[in-house]
């Protein structure tokens, strides 16, 4: 049985000359016991399979990711420059939301200003310890720079679900020939392999229900605003 999936981005800077980078999918009715039975160990393989970064032969030509303490940092093949450092995945959860978010630490594509005056972390982005593995109890109280975050989430809808990849408050480097490769088409956790990789997860999701899938792509204008909260912000102060 063919289905249809649309694929949708948005992608921009905001005021602060953030790069905002939202891509999602939405996933019928037929495939989505395949996202909303796996609970938050789904969101686990969902991060593990991105980076790997094989879902694109054209961004695996250019970047590949090194594992150190189960923090990925993507770096630029030819001359091993450490493009994104992110942080361990961090995940909460609810009946209809799954949700993790992985630190974005620093890296060559990050802007130095950026890194050396971080802003304060969001209210709305809930503090949660890693989701699996060995970790400093006394480290985890204490939030590191926030230069942005990368999520994931799944949601349940009334009919289906949805699954989002969204680059939240990334300062991009502005100067130089870092910024000009900032803007290469297959930079890590932006359009391209943010597309390329959910049509790659739903495909081998349609193969396990024995399917078949054809993806539309709709750009959507203007900067993407942050994803709703997980829970309140009152909770999230409190918790």
């Amino acid at each position: 049985m063919d289905l249809q999936v649309t694929l949708h981005s948005q992608q921009g800077l905001d005021e602060a000359a953030r790069l905002q980078a939202h891509q999602w999918a939405e996933i019928p009715d037929e495939l989505s016991i395949v996202y909303m039975t796996g609970g938050l160990k789904r969101v686990r393989r969902m991060v593990e399979s991105y980076c790997r970064y094989r879902f694109s032969e054209l961004a695996a030509k250019r970047v590949r990711v090194l594992w150190h303490q189960g923090e990925p940092r993507f770096v630029l093949r030819l001359v091993g420059t450490p493009l994104v450092h992110l942080g361990r995945l961090r995940q909460a959860g609810t009946v209809d939301v799954y949700r993790g978010h992985m630190d974005v630490l620093g890296g060559a594509l990050a802007a130095r200003e950026a890194i050396a005056t971080p802003v304060a972390w969001p209210d709305d982005l809930p503090w949660v310890a890693p989701s699996a593995g060995e970790f400093d109890a006394t480290k985890e109280v204490v939030r590191p720079p926030y230069l942005g975050v990368f999520e994931f989430r799944v949601y349940r809808r009334p009919a289906g679900c949805s699954v989002h990849l969204f680059l939240r408050d990334f300062p991009p480097t502005q100067h130089g020939w870092k910024a000009r490769i900032w803007k290469r088409e297959w930079m890590p956790l932006t359009r391209m392999p943010n597309l390329e990789y959910l049509a790659a997860d739903v495909r081998a999701g349609a193969r396990q229900e024995h399917h078949d899938v054809q993806f539309e792509i709709r750009d959507h204008e203007g900067t993407p605003e942050p994803l709703p909260p997980f829970r309140p912000v009152e909770a999230a102060a409190t918790a």
